[in-house]
Parts: structure tokens; sequence; C-alpha cells
């Protein structure tokens, strides 16, 4: 029986498709984002993927691109869901290819009518695709398939994981070689040897500058003292002042 690849992220989804698609006879894997479908889709080896077209990040419109576009999984039947109040764009469904589109919630005679006969031309093509026994002569030249574009499924979550659990699985091993390294380095390191610590020194008091003595016999210093002429007294004038013009006595040979 057939392979379905269920991606949705509401849970109430997964189990209404799971339960319609199970009983009906059908394999149901089921994810809840396109990047968990895109990395589930080598070990599921899904016939039909029944993959939503509003999800947070990738949605189901990436997902048939790359299926599309991945000549490994030409064989893969895409079936577009979204919900009943959700927009859902025919155009870009065509666009991308996708082989059919579907209401939810789940309807279980309107599900396996659309998943029923994609599911059929997938296991063909499937059959078609396989490597002939050695009995049987090929009808012609195989026709080269074009090669698709490697679509990177990177998530920044599952990365910090990954080099968390990476460090943790090595700590021990960085702690012991660093510890080594530290050894190494203080027993080739010599210790070097110890000198007594010299002595204060003492700086010598500083003489004071000697008072120079004054030299024998020198004469001593007299300060200018200016010259003034002294005031001539008349009698004729009031309180003997000369208040006129200064007379000076002629000059002598």
């Amino acid at each position: 029986m057939s392979r379905i690849l269920l991606v949705d992220d509401s849970p109430h989804a997964q189990r209404m498709g799971e339960r319609i698609l199970s009983d009906e006879g059908y394999e149901v894997v089921t994810v809840s984002n396109a990047d968990s479908a895109l990395i589930r889709l080598d070990d599921a080896d899904p016939d039909v993927v029944l993959a939503d077209t509003v999800m947070p990040g990738r949605t189901g419109f990436d997902i048939c691109h790359y299926l599309k576009m991945s000549p490994r999984h030409r064989h893969v039947r895409v079936i577009l869901t979204a919900g009943v109040l959700e927009p859902l764009d025919e155009e870009q469904a065509k666009r991308v290819s996708a082989d059919g589109t579907l209401k939810k919630p789940f309807e279980a005679s309107a599900l396996l009518a659309a998943v029923r006969p994609l599911a059929e031309a997938a296991e063909a093509a499937r059959a078609e695709s396989a490597p002939q026994g050695p009995g049987t002569r090929s009808q012609g030249p195989a026709k080269s398939a074009p090669v698709a574009p490697f679509v990177a499924v990177v998530d920044s979550e599952q990365v910090r994981a990954a080099v968390t659990v990476a460090l943790d699985a090595a700590m021990g091993v960085i702690v012991d070689e660093i510890a080594r390294r530290v050894l190494t380095t203080l027993a080739l390191k010599k210790p070097e040897a110890t000198a007594e610590p010299p002595l204060p020194v003492t700086a010598p008091l500083r003489p004071e500058a000697p008072v120079p003595a004054v030299p024998p016999n020198a004469e001593p210093r007299t300060d200018a003292v200016r010259r003034v002429s002294p005031v001539r007294l008349r009698s004729s004038s009031m309180l003997g002042l000369n208040l006129g013009r200064t007379e000076y006595p002629p000059d002598r040979e």
C-alpha cells in the first residue's frame, strides 16, 4: 500500500488525516513543518504528500516546488491543503505544478477521492523508473533527468542545538588539553633566584650655603643722595620765602 506524508502544523488536522487514511490501509507519516518534511523525505519515501499552504516559515508551496524540481522524487504527487477560512492561491499552486488542492477540515470521502488516484499514479511512475531486471530489454536509451538545484534546509535552532551538543561532548577533552599545556609551561619555566632586597639608601643632608664674609678694608656702602638747592630767604617776601624765580649765584671763575 502507498505511503502518505502529511505536513500540517495543526495537531487536529494531523489526527484526522492520519485516522482517515490509516483506516483505508495507507501508511501515514505526519510532521508539523516544512523543514521536517524535507528532512524526512528520504526515509519516509512517500508516494503522495499532503502539505498545508499556511504554516510558519516554509509552506506547502515550497515543498511542492522542491519535489517537482527533484529527479529523485519525480514520481511523488502533491496535494496542497488549506483551512476553510484560509485563502489558497490557485495560481501559485499551478506555478509549482501541484497535483491537487483540498480544503480542511478533512472529510473522509473527499480526502480519499483526492488521494487514491494520485497514489496509484505515483506507484505506476515509481515502477517505470525502477531499474529493469537482467532478463528484460530496454525500450531505448534512457533519458537523462534534469538536474535539480540543491535546496538547503537551514534551521538556526537545530544548528545551535547541534553545536551545543558537540561542545558538551568535547568539553572534557578541551579542559584536559588546556590543563596539560599549562602544566608543561610551568614545568619548563625555571624559577628565578630570589635576591635579598637592597638596603634603603638615605640621601645625605644637603649642606647649607655658606654666608659670604665681608672682605677687610671694604668701604661702607653709601646710598646716593639727591642734592637739593637750599631755599634763599628774602626779608621782603612773605614768611621769608622767595616764591618767585630762583636765583642762582654767578659762576665763579
